[in-house]
């Protein structure tokens, strides 16, 4: 691999960290005295090759390993840390799971500790080898940058920020680029005219950046002409301010063909949404199992003893993609109670509503009335977390007054979700409100992790304990 892609320092990390995974797998053998290396067999083998496939699915979930050169230590310290965290739940869970006996508990101490020492020691050794690499000019690249605006200049910044990428800034040339012939007697030969002077020592320049102006005044196609005849690597920024989105994109390629995606969704990708599914399961499972097992016929036997009426509650919702789908939810108001106000348009439980009942209010305070939705999180219908689903009539009507309201359907509903868990749940009868909560539901499906979810899970439960205003 090339030292000076921008990719090897990545690179560098994943190796560094499988190494020190499967180094730490070994001294901890040792120091347990479950056995001696030489009785290493296939079982074993297959309980590291375990341990290798979790730590790259959770880094991957938690984004260990992306470009983000410029990241507070501490937060990336924190994805480190909750990665080691599953990585010692996950080796217990298959020695529970196998009932294997020979590793013994100083196995799994050991394991966590040198993870939890090795891994934050390799990744700040990593970033002072690459700086002292780049002051020694062996990791260095001169750079010409050509702009003449918003994206020039902070593309300028981002390099002087971040020296791991190798670059040393050595002009910026900002405002009018203009191309003249190199002699008047030959029209094939041009040149470059910066401030009405030729640009001079092109060769010098390892690489050079130019970027998509809307207010400039040059051609970045016969710029790219004049500057393929020398020996430097030429690399175009486009320009992207003027997107709808938040600023949040991710690139692809479909054969030669390059693919810009407005909106950068890490649920689209496969292990992703591979890992997301099997955590819905597990979860849903041990939901099921352990609370809604003796919960459900609490719950129901309060519902009919308070008003007269079936003990759940389905309504059609949306989910991905606009698909509808039945929700399931506890009864909490009474039996025929209007959805809709005078005028027709759907109408939300606002605070001390009169059709719902005893049980309902307390229910809808807890939240135990979603609880049902587990199932639909075990259909595939909804997930343990993600935008909650609106009813379809609710949903005819945002559509007319909140932009964008229809993003949010571009990840599966979920039981709770990020603007829930700030406030923002309950009525949501003033516009203002549920743009927020819109605002809040695409912030989720663009900047998406395993480590958000638990948080929202956390969350969620924290606020069934200490109870939420906006309930009812």
């Amino acid at each position: 691999m090339d030292l000076f892609s921008r990719n090897f320092f990545c690179f560098t990390r994943v190796v560094t960290d499988i190494s020190i995974l499967v180094l730490s797998f070994f001294i901890a053998i040792v120091i347990s005295e479950a056995y001696y290396l030489n009785r290493f067999g296939l079982y074993d083998a297959g309980f590291l090759l375990f341990l290798l496939c979790g730590w790259y699915f959770t880094a991957r979930s938690n984004r260990l390993y992306e470009e983000q050169m410029q990241e507070n230590q501490m937060r990336e310290l924190f994805k480190t840390v909750n990665t080691i965290l599953w990585q010692v739940m996950l080796a217990i869970l298959f020695i529970f799971a196998i009932q294997e006996k020979e590793y013994s508990r100083t196995f799994f101490v050991v394991y966590g500790v040198m993870l939890t020492f090795l891994m934050p020691l390799s990744k700040l050794t990593l970033k002072r080898v690459y700086l002292w690499l780049y002051r020694s000019g062996k990791l260095r690249k001169r750079a010409l940058v050509i702009g003449a605006g918003k994206n020039g200049q902070l593309f300028c910044k981002y390099l002087r920020d971040n020296k791991y990428y190798g670059y040393e800034l050595v002009r910026y040339i900002q405002g009018e680029l203009l191309l003249a012939n190199s002699s008047p007697y030959n029209s094939a030969g041009r040149i470059l005219l910066a401030g009405g002077k030729p640009l001079e020592n092109i060769n010098d320049i390892d690489e050079i950046f130019i970027t998509e102006e809307s207010e400039g005044t040059y051609s970045t196609r016969e710029i790219a002409s004049v500057l393929s005849s020398h020996a430097v690597r030429l690399r175009i920024i486009p320009n992207m301010f003027n997107m709808v989105n938040s600023g949040i994109y991710s690139f692809s390629m479909i054969g030669n063909f390059p693919l810009l995606s407005v909106r950068n969704e890490p649920l689209e990708d496969v292990y992703n949404q591979a890992l997301k599914r099997c955590f819905d399961i597990l979860f849903t499972l041990f939901v099921m199992v352990f609370i809604c097992s003796w919960l459900f016929p609490i719950i129901a036997l309060a519902i009919k003893l308070d008003s007269r009426g079936p003990v759940f509650y389905k309504q059609e919702r949306w989910g991905k993609r606009n698909r509808p789908f039945l929700c399931y939810k506890f009864r909490s108001m009474y039996v025929k109670a209007p959805s809709t106000n005078g005028n027709g348009k759907f109408q939300q439980a606002t605070k001390n509503d009169p059709r719902i009942t005893r049980v309902g209010r307390l229910l809808r305070k807890t939240s135990l009335d979603e609880f049902p939705q587990f199932l639909n999180v075990f259909w595939g219908e909804m997930s343990v977390v993600g935008p909650r689903p609106h009813a379809s009539l609710m949903n005819i009507e945002s559509t007319q007054t909140i932009k964008n309201y229809l993003v949010r359907h571009q990840a599966k509903p979920g039981i709770s979700g990020w603007a829930q868990v700030n406030g923002l749940r309950g009525e949501s009868g003033n516009p203002q409100l549920l743009k927020a909560r819109t605002q809040h539901d695409i912030w989720y499906i663009e900047h998406w992790t395993f480590l958000l979810d638990l948080k929202i899970i956390f969350l969620t439960f924290w606020q069934m304990i200490i109870g939420d205003k906006n309930a009812y």
